[in-house]
């Protein structure tokens, strides 16, 4: 298309782009970043002023999509981090003086003593916030990413990222806040230091939309345990009962069924499909941590089910223990 010097000043071209423009179009080449998310990207359209001589063209580019996002940092990303995981600890501690002030006034007595403590019952309540926000980002990022090809493994989602990070800060949170405050067992630490590993490494490289999502779905689960933990030593109340036998159902599903498929999906693809710009090291520790936590998952697992199972005798005699 032929233009007049109306047209606005456009930068310098050489003659190989003029006469690409002859031809009729230029090709835009996106930079490429490590993985910029879907959602934001943007059309480029804008047609570009080309100088051929004594000539002005505009040439009209094929549609490329373009990044539109600024790169982060690894402070940016402290500082992101750092603001998550302070967000949990002043609502934790705000959350333990309205607890004392009011719930621990009515809320029955529980047999173990730590479990008497406005911390602890702060804790549940911070958990299960937690919990819904997670697993409803995450079984939303699942939904739209199931049955995902191979070769998109390192894809990036936007559900999973934001689903990933408030968890990974949550588990910082309470690894620290639990074990100042004495409620972490051997067993919870190691949980919760190999899931660090695996939110860190993900969200460090701004990959894995779908091994975040299937991961930190195993929250739905959670939400049915939180209830089941504050109340079991403290009632025999039939809703006790029912959200011990909600978490064994969401169990089975979410940590056994799906997080094996999730955990098999990624030894499957993530060597043949291997980013250049990922330090292998990284994955291979995350391919061992996932078999080990996906063994833990199956070593609760069969625990939870056969006490589900039992009779309600036997059940009100383990949970007493």
């Amino acid at each position: 298309t032929r233009e007049t010097s109306r047209l606005p000043p456009a930068c310098p071209t050489t003659a190989a782009s003029a006469a690409s423009a002859k031809n009729g179009y230029l090709e835009f080449i996106s930079r490429r970043s490590s993985s910029p998310p879907a959602s934001h990207a943007r059309a480029v359209m804008e047609p570009t002023r080309v100088e051929a001589g004594d000539e002005v063209l505009w040439a009209h580019p094929r549609v490329t999509v373009m990044p539109d996002y600024t790169e982060e940092t690894t402070v940016d990303f402290l500082l992101y981090f750092s603001k998550i995981c302070s967000f949990f600890v002043v609502l934790w501690y705000a959350t333990t003086a309205v607890v004392h002030v009011t719930l621990m006034k009515v809320l029955p007595h529980s047999s173990k003593p730590h479990e008497n403590s406005s911390v602890y019952v702060a804790q549940k309540f911070v958990a299960e916030f937690k919990c819904i926000i997670v697993s409803i980002l995450a079984n939303m990022a699942v939904w739209h990413m199931l049955g995902q090809p191979g070769h998109e493994i390192y894809g990036p989602n936007i559900e999973a990222e934001m689903a990933g990070i408030v968890f990974v800060s949550f588990e910082v949170t309470d690894l620290v806040l639990g074990s100042l405050h004495g409620f972490m067992d051997r067993m919870y630490v190691v949980h919760h230091v190999m899931h660090i590993v695996l939110g860190l490494i993900i969200r460090c490289n701004c990959i894995l939309g779908y091994t975040t999502a299937i991961l930190t779905s195993q929250e739905t689960s959670s939400c049915f345990l939180n209830y089941y933990l504050l109340m079991r030593h403290r009632s025999s109340h039939w809703s006790v009962a029912l959200s011990r036998n909600m978490f064994a159902v969401a169990f089975s599903i979410w940590r056994m069924g799906l997080n094996t498929y999730g955990t098999a999906y990624f030894l499957r693809y993530y060597v043949p499909f291997m980013p250049p710009m990922v330090s292998p090291w990284q994955l291979h520790t995350m391919a061992v941590v996932l078999v080990l936590a996906t063994s833990l998952q199956w070593f609760w697992g069969y625990e939870i089910i056969r006490l589900a199972l039992r009779p309600a005798s036997a059940k009100a005699k383990k949970t007493n223990e």
